[in-house]
């Protein structure tokens, strides 16, 4: 069988999207993507790539490419069921790490299943290790939270573009060469949700990239977090309530049911003040990472995210 690794073009992205439902779906034994859009979203966004696997012409799998700057992730990847364990997976994997080697990436990974010996075992051979788990939590909304922070689509051209390269500055405090801006600009270019900032107006304290609503990636009835951050110094689990409070706002603005969210439970003040807040788990997976460093996942860092 000769498998072919090549970009991902739009003619087939309804086949690849088809897949990754179907495999995801069959490990799983349910449904978990509904009528979000994370495929679509993410092929269509300035920072990300995509690739597929073919077999006699026939697409087999695909994964995409998350590139934030100085790091970068890989996943979902996805293999049409009846090609499992016929090396698909892996020639997907080499390909995926060649492009975040390419583009300059010092700290690369992936996030998977926990509970699955046979995925760790895929990615070690990539030098991607194991660290601490990442958990993705939600809680209500009830309609009735304060509209707080404010809104970056609401800032003049020239404004939001002054701010944006201020969210820039955050990540970059928190580690160097985070670029969380190709998030920014697919969300707010595609529609997908908002841009919530606390802080002063010139220079924000902290951001959140909300997705809400069908067609993105929360889906029906829910506000997700893709990203938030709050820069790092005095009192800053203070500002990362202030922000928790802001994007329960934008929940309840946005008619959500629920706020979802994912956290690395290394960065354990914030995953304590989570808790505090009333979030609680709905699951969780492993965050591999090369090289087998924290990254930006210390437990003085309020950051939220996952790598799914």
């Amino acid at each position: 069988m000769t498998i072919e690794v090549r970009p991902l073009a739009e003619a087939d992205v309804d086949a690849a999207d088809h897949i990754f439902r179907d495999a995801f779906g069959a490990f799983l034994g349910v449904d978990m993507y509904d009528d979000t859009d994370l495929f679509r979203t993410r092929f269509r966004a300035p920072h990300t790539a995509a690739l597929a696997a073919f077999v006699d012409g026939e697409i087999v799998g695909s994964v995409l490419v998350t590139l934030w700057g100085s790091v970068g992730y890989l996943g979902p990847l996805s293999v049409t069921p009846d090609r499992w364990g016929a090396g698909v997976g892996g020639r997907l994997v080499d390909a995926a790490m060649d492009i975040l080697g390419g583009r300059g990436v010092t700290h690369q990974g992936l996030f998977t299943f926990a509970q699955s010996p046979k995925h760790h075992w895929l990615y070690q051979k990539f030098d991607l290790w194991p660290r601490f788990l990442t958990v993705i939590m939600s809680r209500p909304v009830t309609g009735g939270e304060p509209v707080l922070g404010w809104r970056l689509s609401a800032a003049a051209p020239a404004a939001r573009r002054a701010l944006v390269d201020a969210c820039d500055a955050v990540t970059g405090a928190i580690l160097p060469g985070l670029d969380v801006r190709g998030e920014i600009a697919a969300v707010l270019d595609q529609r997908l949700g908002e841009v919530v900032l606390i802080g002063e107006e010139r220079t924000p304290r902290g951001f959140a990239i909300c997705h809400t609503g069908p067609g993105t990636e929360a889906g029906s009835g829910i506000a997700y977090v893709k990203f938030a951050a709050v820069r790092p110094g005095p009192h800053v689990a203070d500002a990362f309530g202030a922000l928790l409070d802001a994007c329960q706002g934008f929940a309840a603005g946005a008619g959500a049911r629920r706020l979802t969210l994912g956290v690395n439970t290394a960065r354990h003040g914030a995953y304590r003040r989570l808790l505090a807040a009333g979030f609680r788990v709905d699951t969780a997976g492993v965050t591999m990472h090369r090289p087998n460093e924290p990254g930006y996942d210390r437990e003085d860092i309020y950051l939220l995210d996952d790598w799914r």
